[in-house]
């Protein structure tokens, strides 16, 4: 049977990740069945603030499409530093996400939110596990999401990787909007978002983890995107899918170029230089 755990208030991820930094992970072969939950949560306007000026969200009362992430977060942290957990905390790669909302959020909504861990699978580089989000209000769940993260380890050449969609609709787009990430995005997301993985937080941190410099929070890249984007999607019946390819090392430059098809959108984050594809996006309704 499935444990629930059930949080009062949201837990401390700075000793969570203190925690699991002096941890290994315990190599199991399966999956903690728990399901960690917070209900009745209700939104800091003020985080939502901050998170709506550093992605370039027009702030409204309607919650940003990725921002329930957010919540949800947290307690993904939870689950996978639970001690039957088969990953390390710190070192797992975050390679794919997909949000579908089916009723949009709003400010004043109280929310539950569910966490669980499913689908632990082969990967070509390792092993791959989903942890999924579920954000409700009343008795409808509205906001679900499906965070893949990946664990380097043994290879499994005949194992199956998801791939993003063939770009071939973006070749004759050549322009789309351009962002400067500066030495201190890191530092400045995980203090919204919470996030405080070394890998983010500063370079002498990232080095012994395989990355030269800090690297930006794929969540945050994937929201300026989606902020980008946010006037061409419908409120609700949307499914945001993103790939996380390069890592976007800080400081760097990047663009978004998008393809617009009926009921999709197809975007690429890429280096300024096209020397580097960071992210792919679909976007479909």
């Amino acid at each position: 049977m499935t444990r629930e755990l059930v949080l009062e208030g949201p837990p401390d991820l700075r000793r969570i990740y203190a925690t699991a930094a002096l941890k290994r992970a315990a190599g199991h072969d399966g999956l903690p069945d728990l399901r960690v939950v917070r209900r009745g949560v209700t939104v800091d306007p003020d985080n939502l603030a901050r998170y709506a000026r550093a992605c370039q969200f027009t702030l409204s009362e309607r919650l940003p499409l990725p921002y329930p992430h957010l919540l949800g977060f947290p307690l993904q942290m939870v689950v996978m530093s639970q001690h039957d957990f088969p990953f390390p905390l710190v070192g797992s790669i975050h390679v794919e996400n997909v949000i579908t909302v089916s009723k949009p959020l709003t400010l004043a909504d109280p929310l539950d939110v569910a966490v669980h861990a499913e689908n632990l699978r082969l990967h070509p580089k390792g092993r791959q596990v989903d942890l999924v989000t579920e954000v409700s209000s009343g008795d409808q769940t509205a906001w679900r999401g499906v965070s893949t993260y990946l664990a380097r380890g043994a290879e499994h050449p005949e194992a199956v990787a998801s791939e993003p969609p063939t770009l071939d609709a973006l070749e004759s787009v050549r322009s789309g909007p351009t962002w400067r990430f500066g030495e201190r995005t890191g530092r400045m997301f995980a203090g919204i978002g919470g996030d405080w993985n070394p890998i983010h937080v500063h370079p002498i941190l990232a080095k012994p983890l395989g990355f030269p410099t800090a690297i930006a929070h794929g969540m945050y890249s994937y929201s300026r995107c989606v902020a980008a984007l946010q006037p061409r999607l419908p409120q609700s019946g949307v499914t945001s899918h993103v790939w996380f390819r390069k890592p976007i090392r800080l400081p760097s430059t990047v663009r978004l170029r998008t393809a617009f098809e009926h009921h999709r959108m197809l975007s690429l984050l890429e280096g300024v230089k096209r020397d580097l594809d960071h992210a792919v996006l679909e976007h479909t309704w």
